[in-house]
């Protein structure tokens, strides 16, 4: 004999009642036997570090800005007072966290910024599985935030104020020097702080950039106009004859025994002050300077690849970001041409035409 029972109660309540983890229950259900570790997320965030500080691959920049947020994430779940397994690591939590998260500037954080947490929460899931503190790869809870901004690159019209009043600057012949150097090779600041004598290599026409993003090594092709503005600098800096074995530092602004490396800081500083001389600063930052070459490039009609190569750029995708011009920029561009249609709209229906009523 058959009975027809019906269940009010659903498994979201069961599993809310015995608190238990709803997937575990489900499978549990279903007859899948799943095992889980139940490792907490502040093991494997202090497990993730640890291995952060023995890692070759990632500069210590990168380095220190991980630990920084996965320090900021453990002190947000320390504040819940909750013992958090990996797999209550949900979208969710993660917003909840973002919402402690305050931006220097405005009152929200900027896309671009959202998605640099997610791939560093994501490379803290992707560790433990690997690690096998977890059965099943998470990554796919977080998702991308589309982010539509535009590289800041510098008009045309305010280069040439900002190389004067690098000549009228404390270091002229250096602040010269590197802003030339960067508008003319799209190099990061870091790279450009890292650059040995034996890196601009005269004969070869070529620019090796030791320890890149990511560690990675490239070459990057010397204009002549930037051969010649580095060599000048060069002899006012007491280098008259370039050598491969010559292993010290291309900008410094100390060089009567020793040439002294620049930091990144003070390279930054040394612009920011330009900048703010000729009224430009919160406009522009350094990171223009490789948006302008970028963008310069690819109007004088680049392959998109080879930028690609001389960028450094892992995915294509980032270099297509400069493939986006600015709305005036566009409009300039576009008035050139005349309106497709203006010559048929004029003809066959008189629009345009000044003697048309």
């Amino acid at each position: 004999m058959d009975f027809d029972i019906e269940v009010s109660i659903t498994p979201e309540k069961i599993a809310q009642m015995y608190q238990i983890n709803l997937s575990d229950f489900m499978n549990l259900l279903e007859g899948k036997k799943v095992i889980r570790d139940e490792k907490t997320i502040l093991f494997v965030i202090e497990d993730y570090i640890s291995a952060l500080k023995l890692n070759k691959k990632k500069s210590p920049t990168t380095i220190e800005y991980y630990i920084t947020i996965l320090r900021r994430f453990a002190q947000f779940l320390l504040s819940r007072q909750t013992q958090y397994r990996m797999y209550d690591l949900t979208e969710d939590l993660f917003y909840e966290f973002l919402g402690t998260c305050k931006p220097l500037k405005g009152s929200d954080l900027k896309p671009r910024t959202i998605n640099t947490y997610a791939a560093i929460i994501g490379n803290l899931i992707k560790y433990a599985y690997t690690r096998k503190y977890i059965t099943e790869d998470l990554k796919n809870r977080f998702g991308r935030i589309k982010d539509e901004i535009l590289p800041k690159y510098i008009p045309n019209e305010i280069i040439p104020k900002i190389l004067t009043q690098a000549k009228k600057s404390k270091w002229p012949f250096l602040n010269f020097a590197l802003i030339y150097f960067m508008l003319g090779t799209g190099c990061r600041i870091s790279e450009v702080a890292n650059l040995r004598i034996s890196d601009f290599n005269i004969y070869e026409d070529l620019i090796y950039i030791r320890n890149g993003k990511g560690q990675k090594e490239r070459y990057v092709p010397m204009y002549p106009q930037v051969k010649q503005i580095i060599i000048d600098y060069l002899k006012r800096t007491g280098i008259y004859k370039w050598d491969i074995r010559n292993n010290e530092y291309l900008f410094t602004k100390r060089c009567i025994k020793q040439r002294q490396p620049l930091s990144v800081s003070n390279i930054q500083y040394m612009i920011n002050h330009i900048f703010d001389a000729i009224g430009v600063k919160g406009k522009y930052t350094i990171h223009s300077f490789r948006h302008t070459f970028a963008v310069n490039a690819l109007k004088e009609g680049i392959e998109i690849y080879d930028l690609q190569e001389i960028l450094g750029h892992n995915n294509i995708e980032t270099t297509r970001i400069y493939t986006k011009r600015h709305p005036k920029d566009l409009k300039a561009s576009v008035m050139k041409f005349p309106f497709p249609l203006e010559k048929i709209l004029t003809n066959v229906m008189g629009i345009g035409d000044p003697h048309h009523d």
